[in-house]
């Protein structure tokens, strides 16, 4: 609920009962044993001074951010920041009143009593998939220390790990992306506006075929602001470079646009011309751009990665009543369980915990041990390395 957010994810034991993490305003009046209620009698260590590090853009590792103490540093990579104002552009989040502070691959920020090492890896900072040699890094720094726990994700860990479908890889989805580019046709990308390395790629290949570029008000929005304050992983992209227009009917009021509109009217006219980074919500654009000029019935639609899916009913209808082909494009942006054993048995730690995962269990961790903490413990890194199995 608008301005109630910080208090209701304490209230329902969604985030870290510390009061001091959160703008007054969000939690004024709310009482800290009834928000203790929710933990089962668990304790919290007390500390002079909290920190934040946000690991990457998804609204699961950063949607309190909004709602952050203004006297809060924040840490983060400098895309990441970028990618927050982004979207902060686009509408998709409030502005954060706390010090986000950025942080260079590589660097270490410095706590006195402990360091952190910032290390750039390959899940979705601001693109999916697409830099593999970023966790070999990753791996051999660890491998160059040793290591007492390992903390991985295992998001696509399954109850039997052995039926896991095989992962599109990036070079593929975007092979495949590029061959619907091919006929007439209009083509509709239903994608996420965080996603600014998959999107570049996609404009690339799309220049090359002689498509115009056109988005949804405020993916444009976003790809301006973030390439404004210069993503460092599209460094000398050719994408930055690309000539963009915007469906006029996506511009709302007071809505500062840095490129030029096109219309519904125009886009229909020409439909083989164009690629249309589309939003979900105006969904009722095809009613106008599938049945004004001609070419009826030859568009192609790519859901890449978005939470809304082809099989959507109403996605679905719409495809269906217009003649309209639907694409999925997708790789999860998370890794094989595979690729995750190999990970732990490649740096070798002395324990492992997977987290992020509905089925932590299931990861093999070729050997080393694990160790699965429950909700609201604390525990020290030694009980970890000692209690693990």
């Amino acid at each position: 609920s608008p301005g109630r957010e910080a208090r209701q994810y304490l209230l329902a034991g969604m985030t870290a009962p510390y009061f001091e993490l959160y703008r007054p305003e969000q939690i004024q009046g709310l009482n800290s044993e009834r928000v203790m209620r929710q933990w089962g009698g668990s304790t919290f260590p007390k500390y002079d001074k909290l920190s934040v590090y946000i690991s990457h853009m998804h609204t699961d590792h950063m949607a309190l951010l909004p709602y952050a103490h203004q006297e809060l540093p924040v840490y983060m990579s400098h895309d990441s920041r970028s990618l927050y104002h982004s979207m902060v552009a686009a509408g998709s989040f409030p502005a954060t009143a706390a010090r986000m502070i950025a942080c260079e691959n590589l660097s270490v920020v410095d706590f006195g009593d402990f360091t952190m090492q910032v290390i750039a890896t390959d899940h979705n900072a601001t693109g999916q998939g697409r830099n593999p040699q970023n966790i070999d890094r990753f791996i051999d720094i660890c491998r160059g220390k040793p290591i007492d726990v390992l903390i991985t994700e295992g998001t696509r860990v399954q109850p039997d790990p052995s039926k896991v479908s095989v992962q599109m890889t990036e070079d593929v989805l975007l092979s495949r992306f590029g061959e619907l580019l091919n006929d007439e046709g209009l083509v509709y990308v239903q994608m996420s506006p965080r996603d600014f390395e998959r999107m570049a790629d996609m404009m690339g290949i799309a220049a090359q075929k002689g498509r115009k570029i056109v988005m949804e008000a405020s993916h444009a929005l976003a790809w301006h602001v973030a390439n404004r304050e210069g993503l460092r992983l599209l460094a000398g992209h050719p994408a930055l470079g690309a000539k963009i227009q915007v469906v006029d009917a996506t511009i709302q009021d007071g809505m500062e646009v840095p490129y030029e509109a096109v219309s519904l009217e125009h886009m229909a006219e020409h439909k083989s011309e164009y690629l249309y980074f589309f939003k979900f919500p105006d969904l009722a654009h095809m009613i106008e751009l599938e049945t004004l000029g001609e070419l009826q019935g030859q568009s192609r639609f790519i859901q890449s990665d978005y939470g809304v899916k082809t099989d959507h009913k109403d996605v679905a209808k719409f495809l269906r009543r217009f003649g309209i082909a639907g694409h999925d494009l997708s790789n999860g942006g998370h890794a094989h369980p595979t690729a995750i054993s190999d990970l732990i048995e490649r740096i070798q730690p002395k324990a492992v915990i997977p987290l992020h995962s509905k089925h932590p269990r299931s990861v093999d961790t070729r050997g080393v041990k694990a160790y699965y903490p429950s909700k609201g413990e604390t525990i020290a890194v030694k009980s970890i390395i000692e209690s693990a199995k």
